[in-house]
């Protein structure tokens, strides 16, 4: 395959999807960091069982009392005996007119980018249901996104049935999976190009694709001023009396990163289940991260990386890549390990010095602008992470034919890569 065939470079200005206009003179927030919230009560609206395009139907986005090819029989007559044993549902009402819509101020109950928009109380993490002209010729209450779904399928996958990673995760409280997204760009490995080929909006890009093109996480000093006045606006807007928004919560960290090998000594006092869930990834690494004002220890993370996903988006300024790692908490003592120093430097310059200020919400998701010192060279990132732990208790929920909000996570997950994309996307045509 030719990939210079589909890679053309990037427009100058590349275009802008329409987003809220801001403003770039926000000061930056000093209230302190507070601990993110306790993960919400889930529900999930039922959507119609006719099946639209997926065949067989992912297991994951199966409905409750609704037969999937290959389970057991005995599963499908437990969960009818379920769903039987439960009221009848209430009388459907009427659907509103289009025209009864405001477009302004929602009513209550809708939900704001996949948020709840009444008050303080913690969120529902259902998907809204379709109205009016929204409502499709068969009346589905919903209808799923592709994008969306292809995510939770690759996170259902690599994560929920993966026997091994939840194996080594139940092993030990100190291993956790991590799903982190990133903004920045895939290039042509050879030209150096944009992937910029006969897509001309969002899409994922195949798996057999990453060996021929590389992601760069990168955005210039300006982006990453722009980006910090953003976020931190939103910090303000939503502590603002009488906002139906979710609390976004502020915390700035500086911290220095250093790398250790890990030995086979190290390596064997690691949890037996982890060990052979890395045993054939080849060399590892343990990544000790210190308080850059009192030295401390905060963290010796051994990182072992499970799959990644791409997505390019021409119409904005980034593309995406979504990673699960999986985190193994490093029992051992440090000070018998060999810092890992390249040829011609020191162990000081192959220290990463990390400015940090990081945005949470809805115990789910994190965001992260930092700024990355290593010796003469600073590289500015952005990083969603999706709370593991929360995404994993309603994948079980969903496992057990549970109400649960494991597909609405990651359309919330996407979303937030989109609007943060398309605001610092520059105008264009």
């Amino acid at each position: 395959m030719n990939i210079a065939a589909l890679v053309n470079p990037a427009p100058q200005e590349p275009r802008r999807s329409l987003s809220n206009a801001h403003s770039l003179s926000a000061s930056s927030p000093i209230t302190p960091a507070a601990k993110l919230p306790t993960p919400p009560a889930s529900t999930h609206q039922k959507m119609s069982q006719k099946r639209k395009r997926h065949d067989p139907k992912p297991i994951w986005a199966a409905l409750e009392g609704e037969y999937v090819d290959g389970e057991q029989e005995a599963k499908r007559l437990q969960l009818e005996q379920r769903q039987q044993s439960r009221p009848p549902p209430p009388t459907a009402r009427p659907q509103p007119a289009p025209q009864s819509l405001p477009l302004s101020q929602p009513p209550p109950g809708v939900q704001r980018n996949g948020h709840s928009a009444i008050g303080p109380s913690p969120p529902q993490l259902s998907g809204r249901e379709l109205i009016g002209y929204e409502r499709p010729v068969s009346d589905d209450p919903q209808v799923y996104d592709e994008m969306v779904r292809q995510v939770c399928e690759f996170l259902w996958t690599n994560i929920v049935v993966n026997s091994e990673l939840r194996a080594a995760i139940a092993e030990s409280p100190a291993t956790e999976v991590e799903i982190e997204a990133r903004w920045g760009q895939i290039k042509d490995r050879v030209s150096g190009q944009r992937l910029h080929g006969v897509h001309s909006t969002e899409c994922v890009v195949k798996e057999g694709m990453q060996e021929r093109t590389k992601f760069e996480s990168t955005m210039s000093l300006e982006q990453h001023k722009r980006m910090n006045e953003y976020l931190n606006a939103q910090v303000q807007q939503s502590r603002q009396e009488g906002t139906l928004r979710t609390s976004v919560d502020y915390k700035h960290t500086r911290e220095v990163d250093m790398f250790y090998e890990l030995d086979r000594a190290g390596f064997e006092k690691l949890p037996s289940l982890t060990q052979s869930l890395i045993a054939s990834s080849g060399r590892q690494r343990i990544r000790v991260t210190r308080d850059a004002k009192t030295n401390e220890v905060i963290r010796k993370i051994v990182k072992h990386r499970i799959a990644n996903l791409e997505i390019s988006s021409p119409k904005t300024e980034w593309d995406y890549r979504i990673g699960i790692n999986l985190e193994i908490a490093f029992p051992g003592d440090i000070d018998t390990l060999k810092p890992v120093i390249e040829t011609g430097k020191t162990a000081e310059s192959m220290e990463r010095k990390k400015d940090r200020v990081s945005y949470s919400w809805l115990g789910a998701y994190q965001i992260d602008l930092t700024q990355v010192s290593q010796g003469q060279s600073k590289n500015h990132e952005l990083e969603l992470e999706l709370n593991g732990e929360l995404m994993l208790q309603h994948a079980i929920a969903n496992e057990r034919g549970e109400t649960n909000g494991f597909e609405t996570l990651i359309t919330g997950m996407l979303n937030n890569l989109r609007v943060l994309s398309r605001e610092i996307t520059p105008p264009g045509a």
